[in-house]
């Protein structure tokens, strides 16, 4: 209870959360007297009428090592935070670009919500509450079901079990909203942790979404600013486009899908990661395969007679090697990226580098090409075997099965690189009609 000195009839009621050791005489004086000046600058603002119902202060060292006060009001009904001091709202955003004076609210109401997290007493879950998380719960979950860009902020396991919970919840809402009974479960901290938890994630992602402005994102592959024409393909992506079998502007294409406009969508960013990890696996699985090939190849006491095809063995073999250790190491990097904030920092530090995010796309396909490298060696190793050899029949019997294969190899290269037949007839038809 808080009196105004001047003004004998003026009485607030305000809840003061602090994590500072107040059994300290020392730190229950300050903070004692940051909580007076900070009620009586409030009340002159007019702040105390009805809106400011809680305070969490905490002391802090400055840069000369004095104590000070950091501080914020919270005003539950709107679910806002104030201050009472000039405060750099950017730093609420959290990377989001050009918000806007009414978007802002998002972020203040994602703050709040952080903040019931830390202080969940002296709160209540109301049926109003109630059906605007399982409402929020349930849209999400039906548009990850339907949609491949989906912008919620869980998978659809993870919505499934959110679900789950508020549905289990439902009953005990229902029950006090009936009752009456202030003292029910609905005022539990585990359970208004909970909520305030699954609040906090949507309204920061509909910060993140600029949700109900213009230009508003859509889908997780849409960027909601200027395209950078600064990222268009530079030479050193078509040099590795060569040497790496065009792998990395498939990886960029797929970067582009989850790195878009600076932020990660989580879900999304799982289930890229997990098939990056299942593809290089599965090369790494490739790459002992043909180590184990190139090694029983050398081994056969004809190879060393032909010295091109041994040089071509021995080079299939680092290829292999090469593969199989940067494979295992990125997989083994890969796996630590589970949380949003570690993986927003790693993609925004990589793509700040010299090259951007074509720089990791380029670290990401070099398991693929270096063993597709190792594959086209031992090719010309068991090639040059076959063709050095001084017996025509075996020119003649293996000639046109190399050729063959040569074909087979070329066909789906030349199928991913230009249209397919039926486009091509169907472009001559178009024209035989017009």
């Amino acid at each position: 209870m808080w009196k105004d000195t001047n003004m004998e009839t003026t009485e607030v009621e305000i809840t003061v959360y602090t994590d500072t050791d107040v059994r300290e005489q020392s730190n229950s004086d300050i903070i004692a007297s940051c909580i007076r000046k900070l009620l009586e600058q409030a009340q002159l603002a007019g702040h105390l009428e009805g809106t400011l119902m809680e305070l969490t202060i905490d002391l802090s060292a400055n840069d000369g090592g004095e104590p000070e006060c950091k501080y914020y009001f919270v005003a539950p009904d709107l679910r806002i935070l104030l201050w009472e001091d000039h405060f750099e709202a950017r730093r609420l955003f959290g990377g989001v670009r050009r918000v806007t004076s009414d978007h802002i609210r998002y972020a203040m109401e994602a703050e709040y919500w952080m903040h019931r997290e830390l202080y969940p007493s002296d709160c209540r879950i109301t049926p109003e509450l109630h059906r605007e998380l399982q409402a929020v719960i349930l849209h999400a979950y039906t548009d990850t079901i339907f949609s491949e860009i989906s912008l919620a902020p869980f998978d659809t396991d993870e919505l499934q079990r959110a679900l789950s919970i508020v549905d289990y919840l439902n009953g005990i809402v229902n029950n006090s909203d009936s009752t009456n009974d202030e003292s029910d479960s609905t005022t539990n901290d585990q359970y208004i942790w909970a909520y305030a938890r699954l609040m906090r994630m949507f309204s920061r992602a509909k910060l993140s979404n600029f949700h109900g402005e213009i230009g508003t994102r859509l889908g997780t592959d849409h960027t909601i600013y200027a395209e950078d024409k600064s990222l268009e393909r530079r030479p050193i992506v078509k040099f590795f486009n060569f040497v790496l079998f065009g792998s990395p502007s498939t990886h960029v294409r797929q970067i582009d899908s989850v790195w878009v406009d600076q932020s990660v969508n989580r879900p999304r960013w799982k289930m890229f990661m997990n098939r990056l990890t299942s593809e290089w696996s599965g090369l790494a699985i490739y790459s002992t395969v043909m180590l184990a090939v190139d090694i029983a190849f050398l081994a056969v006491p004809a190879i060393g007679q032909q010295p091109s095809a041994q040089i071509a063995l021995y080079i299939s073999s680092l290829w292999s090697v090469a593969s199989l250790v940067v494979s295992a190491l990125l997989a083994q990097n890969g796996g630590h990226q589970d949380s949003i904030n570690r993986v927003t920092a790693f993609m925004t530090r990589m793509t700040q580098s010299l090259h951007g995010k074509e720089n990791l796309a380029i670290i990401f396909s070099l398991p693929y090409g270096l063993v597709i490298w190792g594959m086209v060696f031992f090719f010309l190793a068991l090639s040059l075997v076959i063709f050095l050899s001084a017996n025509i029949t075996t020119w003649c019997t293996a000639g046109p099965v190399w050729l063959l294969v040569v074909g087979f190899i070329g066909w789906p290269v030349w199928a991913a690189k230009g249209p397919t037949i039926g486009q091509r007839m169907s472009s001559l038809w178009i024209g035989s009609e017009s």
